[in-house]
């Protein structure tokens, strides 16, 4: 059998290594061949605009044609959060009928966008949902959408690699305690929240350090901060430097419909988390047992203090987290899922 991956981005882009890439030792091992074309591109930068302007054009009638051919040629198109036109997903529906529809956040409902962009998102969203065999998903507020225009379903919450992202190893008595956050620049502006909560953190527990990996440029007077860049080769090390895991959230429509991804990666590190009890936040949390739910700076200070003071719990919590990720959202369950349909909608 043969699948078309139409990815957002390459593997370095966490959302196609994620919901794509990292499936394809299995997949290859089901014995299903993947091709991929990746829809995002970077236009090499050209003395005359023209020229750049030309270069995109061909570059995109070349990826188009690719994009038609293998349509042809393949038992199974996966489109991985692309929302194309509405015209081209009508011809490669001609082409092949086949057609999986991945995505892991609310992206009919981008925020930022102004109203007119707005509804021309979620009318490609619908379309897409429309003419799709089987939608792939990750939470039930994303599948409350969806249901309403495609009943072939099936829930992928993350997954994770629990062998790239293994369990940590403690740290021992008198070193700082981390309190870290993995994210980006585009996300750090939901940091903002618990400025005030690190802030008497730090106050109070002088040994306590904010850790944040891939976030912008932060000068916060009063924290004990370090900022360090994501890269994907240091990653999970800079995971393994933290002690708890963080993930504030607001609650709106494109929070809601988030994926918890970072949840996971702490989870498999092995590190409690405390969180916003927003969208599949809630499911993926069992309070007191892999972390807790904060909705209040109240709160949150209160649950991260106990954390601080309790190094058992900690471990404890961490220990619970590694077994419920290996257990529900790790690769090697989801993997068997997604063969499976991409099987079934290929023999129909």
């Amino acid at each position: 059998m043969k699948v078309l991956f139409l990815t957002l981005g390459k593997e370095t882009m966490a959302s196609s290594r994620t919901r794509v890439h990292q499936y394809f030792p299995y997949l290859e091992k089901a014995g299903i061949q993947c091709f991929v074309i990746c829809m995002s591109h970077n236009v090499v930068q050209r003395k005359f605009r023209i020229f750049e302007f030309i270069a995109d054009k061909i570059h995109k009638v070349i990826k188009y044609i690719k994009i038609f051919f293998f349509s042809m040629d393949c038992d199974v198109i996966f489109i991985q959060k692309i929302l194309l036109r509405s015209c081209v997903q009508n011809l490669i529906r001609i082409l092949n009928k086949n057609i999986i529809f991945d995505f892991d956040d609310a992206i009919y409902a981008s925020p930022g966008a102004c109203s007119s962009t707005n509804n021309d998102l979620q009318k490609r969203f619908v379309h897409t949902l429309l003419i799709s065999k089987g939608v792939i998903l990750e939470n039930n507020y994303a599948k409350e959408f969806a249901l309403e225009f495609n009943k072939n379903i099936l829930m992928i919450t993350g997954p994770i690699d629990c062998r790239r992202y293994f369990q940590k190893v403690e740290k021992e008595d008198g070193h700082d305690i981390v309190i870290g956050w993995i994210g980006s620049p585009t996300t750090t502006v939901y940091l903002k929240s618990l400025f005030g909560v690190f802030k008497k953190i730090s106050k109070n527990y002088p040994n306590v350090v904010v850790e944040l990996i891939g976030a912008s440029t932060l000068e916060i007077q009063g924290i004990n901060l370090v900022i360090k860049d994501w890269a994907f080769d240091t990653e999970v090390e800079n995971l393994h430097n933290f002690d708890i895991g963080i993930m504030p959230l607001p609650d709106d429509e494109w929070s809601r419909g988030k994926g918890g991804y970072k949840l996971l990666q702490y989870m498999a590190v092995g590190i409690p988390c405390v969180a916003s009890p927003v969208g599949i936040n809630s499911a993926l949390i069992k309070e007191g047992v892999n972390g807790y739910l904060a909705n209040s700076e109240d709160h949150w200070y209160k649950k991260l203090e106990t954390l601080i003071k309790n190094r058992a719990l900690r471990e404890s919590m961490g220990v619970s987290g590694r077994k419920i990720v290996e257990e529900r959202y790790s690769l090697e369950v989801s993997a068997p899922k997604l063969i499976e349909l991409i099987e079934k909608v290929g023999a129909r």
